[in-house]
């Protein structure tokens, strides 16, 4: 469906509010924020301060991934260009590798991927907001402002009946023990010896019930991670908060050249460590050039000749709560590719799985104890033009449409250099932001 582009004259802190509080009346919506608050690096590749979309004209929803699925998929917006909003479960590789399954039940609500076109965007770019409004619509820019300040008027999700139990009895616990945790990690670390791996990431989910007000939530989140991909999207079955502060993909055009970037994350430490501990770390260093390595091979598939870059490495990014060490992959795509065939070349992000990637993915099945869904999958947009944004589904928040049963993950990457009781930490240290933001109800 084409759209119409207005100028919409109002406050963009207003609009920002305005659209979190109106979040819960649409059945499908997605705000893609940049955390700056805290003073956070600001990074060349945002096109938008925010972004949000909402309302649904067609949805693409596939609850599991196949072949076949996927190519439907791809027809479906290379027939028609348009804006896409929504996400990519993990779980979506089975359909890009076929030597790769799901030994997990599915879970309900997360789908291998669900996008939607939506009735309206708008971008927010300093202090210009951009309205499109698909051509079924009938609003103005003044008229959908003034929907969406009575939407947010009259409330954000109430609960109701058995929902009415106190948000302060959200608490998360692990599915694992750590003793159960450090015997699976020196699994994969003595298959690391053997030379059948040389990274994994091992990840623990923590569960919770209880209703929490998810954008109450959302906000708290994020002003506690100041995270620079972070989101809150909703579906009619699902709620998604995410704080994450890694980049998957992107893709520009730099003058008549189609450019993809990815920007893996490896290498955290807790925000009171010297930073140059962080970067000294042969531990943290190696974590981060093995999957360097394996982005750069991710893209080359879909990339010109000679053309994959690594134009900064091992850049650090402080955050409220963590550092992290960041490497920024480039690649020119050639003519013929599209966000698609990228997606399909490099997904799942070699940040969330491992070296080699396939094998990696292989052992992490056998050894974590859920299915992931949407965690350490993707949440972003794509434009008409092709151009497009996703994060990393990491230290998010996931919740029925309900919102009274909460779930979360934590994951670090162990190579045989990794210290397993030290890796626990790090997932405690990782799921601190989320676990707070569930009990700032009190």
């Amino acid at each position: 469906m084409p759209y119409t582009a207005q100028v919409l004259h109002a406050a963009p802190a207003e609009v920002q509010t305005g659209l979190r509080r109106a979040a819960p009346s649409f059945s499908h919506f997605t705000l893609l924020e940049t955390g700056r608050a805290h003073g956070a690096f600001q990074e060349p590749l945002d096109r938008y301060d925010w972004l949000a979309a909402g309302g649904c004209l067609r949805r693409h929803r596939v609850d599991v991934a196949t072949p076949e699925a996927w190519s439907e998929l791809a027809a479906a917006w290379r027939a028609k260009p348009t804006w896409w909003f929504g996400v990519m479960a993990y779980d979506a590789k089975n359909a890009l590798e076929s030597t790769i399954q799901s030994r997990h039940a599915a879970i309900h609500g997360q789908p291998d991927w669900d996008f939607y076109e939506p009735e309206w965007v708008l971008e927010c770019q300093g202090e210009v907001l951009t309205l499109h409004l698909s051509h079924a619509s009938d609003q103005t820019a003044s008229t959908w402002w003034a929907d969406i300040q009575r939407r947010s008027s009259e409330g954000q999700t109430v609960p109701t009946g058995q929902e009415k139990r106190s948000s302060a009895s959200v608490y998360l616990h692990s599915d694992q023990r750590k003793e159960d945790y450090l015997d699976k990690a020196r699994s994969l670390q003595a298959f690391m010896v053997e030379g059948d791996v040389y990274e994994a990431n091992l990840c623990v989910r923590w569960q919770g019930q209880g209703w929490a007000e998810p954008v109450h939530t959302y906000r708290a989140l994020q002003a506690k991670a100041d995270a620079p991909m972070a989101g809150l999207h909703k579906s009619p079955e699902a709620w998604l908060l995410s704080a994450s502060p890694e980049r998957y993909l992107c893709i520009r055009t730099e003058g008549s050249e189609q450019v993809a970037y990815s920007q893996p994350i490896k290498g955290t430490a807790d925000r009171h460590t010297d930073v140059a501990d962080l970067l000294s770390s042969e531990k943290e260093r190696a974590e981060n050039t093995m999957i360097v390595d394996l982005v750069r091979n991710d893209l080359s598939r879909v990339a010109r000749l000679s053309t994959v870059t690594v134009p900064r490495y091992l850049q650090v990014r402080s955050l409220p709560t963590v550092h992290h060490l960041v490497s920024t992959v480039r690649a020119v795509l050639r003519p013929e590719v599209d966000w698609i065939s990228v997606l399909q070349a490099s997904f799942p992000m070699g940040s969330m799985t491992g070296a080699p990637k396939i094998r990696a993915m292989q052992r992490i099945e056998e050894h974590e104890s859920a299915r992931r869904g949407w965690y350490s999958g993707a949440l972003g947009y794509v434009r008409p033009d092709g151009e497009c944004d996703f994060n990393v589904i990491i230290r998010s928040l996931l919740s029925n449409a309900a919102c009274d049963e909460w779930m979360a993950w934590a994951g670090s990457a162990l190579t045989v250099l990794a210290d397993p009781a030290l890796e626990w930490e790090e997932l405690k240290l990782k799921m601190k932001a989320p676990m707070e933001a569930l009990q700032s109800h009190e």
